[in-house]
This record gives structure tokens, C-alpha cells and sequence, in this order.
């Protein structure tokens, strides 16, 4: 092939101006793995940026879970006071909980005081709800496990036991 600028005939394998083939293989090489690192880069960035995200999202669903819980037996203490003003001597009002919210266990802890408040922890997490619950029968301070808990009346007090 003859190039005019350079003055004579130059083949495909002569080093000339774009070099010999070993250079232009170095070249696809070195381009290959280039590309491969940044690839590797990018897959890392989006892997620690999901991986942030996807924690929220549990904490988040924690924490919706807890409450809808922690309303629920609120309504269970609520209804266990309103049959003890009704005037019943033997109440026992059971509710019936999930054991683990978003794969983890959580305690349930009740608290005497006006308003009586209910405070439901994820275990393993930082995730803690506080629910309050209206009554006007006394009512005795408690932890228990998620899961299957009765309200009882009691030595003129209202408990949250486990079943």
C-alpha cells in the first residue's frame, strides 16, 4: 500500500504509523480490562447504594408492622377495660400476633400510667414503636414475647400475658 505522506509502500504488519499487530493486540487487551474494571466499579457502587436501601425499606416495614401491632392489642387492653367497667369480674381477652414482624422477634412492653402505653421493640434492630392505650381499670406493668398474648383481669388490675 503506498501512503504518500510517509513516502513509499508500507504493509498491514510493517510498524508504520498505527504499529505492528502486537501493539494493537496490547491495545484491545489492555481496553478489555479496562472496561471490565469499571464495569466491576459500577456493579460495586450500585450493590452498596441498593444494599442502603434495601435496610430502610426493612426498618421502614419494622416499623409499620409494630404499630399496626402495638393498635391491636391497644384495642384488646381497651376492650378488656371496657368489660371490666361493664362490671365483669372474669375477663380474659385474647389476641392473637404474630411472632416475628419482617423476620426478626420483638417484645411487648406495657407500661402503667395514664395513658397506659404499650412499647413494642424489634429485636436486632433499632426499631421501637410506642402505642397508647386509654383505660380506666389499673393496669400492671408487663413484658412479653410477640405472639399470642391474653389480657386478663386480675387482683383489680388489668395483664398481658403471653398464651
Amino acid at each position: 500500500m503506498t501512503d504518500p505522506a510517509r513516502g513509499g509502500d508500507r504493509s498491514p504488519a510493517d510498524p508504520g504509523r498505527y504499529g505492528s499487530a502486537r501493539d494493537r493486540a496490547t491495545a484491545t487487551t489492555l481496553s478489555y480490562v479496562l472496561t471490565l474494571g469499571i464495569t466491576a466499579l459500577l456493579i460495586s457502587g450500585l450493590l452498596v447504594a441498593a444494599g442502603g436501601a434495601v435496610e430502610q425499606q426493612r426498618e421502614d416495614t419494622t416499623r409499620e408492622a409494630l404499630e399496626v401491632v402495638g393498635q391491636q392489642l391497644s384495642s384488646r387492653l381497651m376492650a378488656a377495660d371496657r368489660l371490666v367497667g361493664a362490671g365483669g369480674s372474669e375477663v380474659a381477652v385474647r389476641g392473637s400476633y404474630p411472632e416475628t414482624v419482617a423476620g426478626t422477634t420483638y417484645s411487648v412492653a406495657v407500661r402503667s400510667g395514664s395513658p397506659t402505653t404499650i412499647e413494642l421493640t424489634a429485636t436486632g434492630t433499632r426499631v421501637s414503636v410506642t402505642v397508647a392505650a386509654a383505660t380506666r381499670t389499673p393496669v400492671a406493668d408487663a413484658t412479653v414475647s410477640g405472639g399470642d398474648v391474653t389480657v386478663v383481669y386480675a387482683g383489680g388490675q388489668l395483664e398481658v400475658r403471653e398464651s
